[in-house]
């Protein structure tokens, strides 16, 4: 590669950083604030149960609901938690390779899901390869069937 063509990789993967820095950032932001929200209504007693004034079905709505609530936390902390890893590895220069080959993920791909790990090659695959083990007979099942 010319020195010149090497500069133009570079200036675009460095241009592709800083775009991902921006949204993986504001990303960030508006996960922490959903989860401070969610916190503070949740510390609030927003779906607490109040026993003198529900039925059972009412209380098993509101628990479910806050289950529901509990679970939607449990994702946006992880989808956090992608994020901070997604902006260490722009730090580290590895943003927007793919963990699996090392080619170069799609802009589009990453405009779409900014902490993807891998290119949607590699992506397909690992879903292909995980419905697989998902579909295997587990242990039990293959020893009830030699009976």
């Amino acid at each position: 590669m010319t020195n010149r063509r090497e500069s133009e990789v570079t200036s675009a993967a460095r241009s592709r950083s800083q775009h991902g820095r921006r949204i993986l950032e504001e990303r960030r932001t508006a996960l922490l604030a959903d989860l401070r929200h969610d916190i503070h209504d949740t510390c609030a007693g927003v779906d607490s149960v109040q026993a003198h004034t529900m039925d059972d079905l009412d209380a098993s709505v509101v628990t479910e609901l806050s289950s529901i609530r509990f679970s939607l936390m449990q994702m946006k902390g992880e989808a956090l938690v992608r994020v901070n890893e997604a902006l260490a590895r722009i730090d580290e220069g590895h943003y927007g390779l793919c963990e699996s080959c090392g080619a170069e993920i799609s802009e589009a791909r990453l405009c779409a899901l900014p902490f993807a790990l891998r290119c949607t090659h590699c992506e397909e695959r690992e879903e292909d390869a995980e419905e697989a083990r998902r579909h295997e007979p587990t242990l039990m099942h293959r020893l009830r069937c030699e009976r």
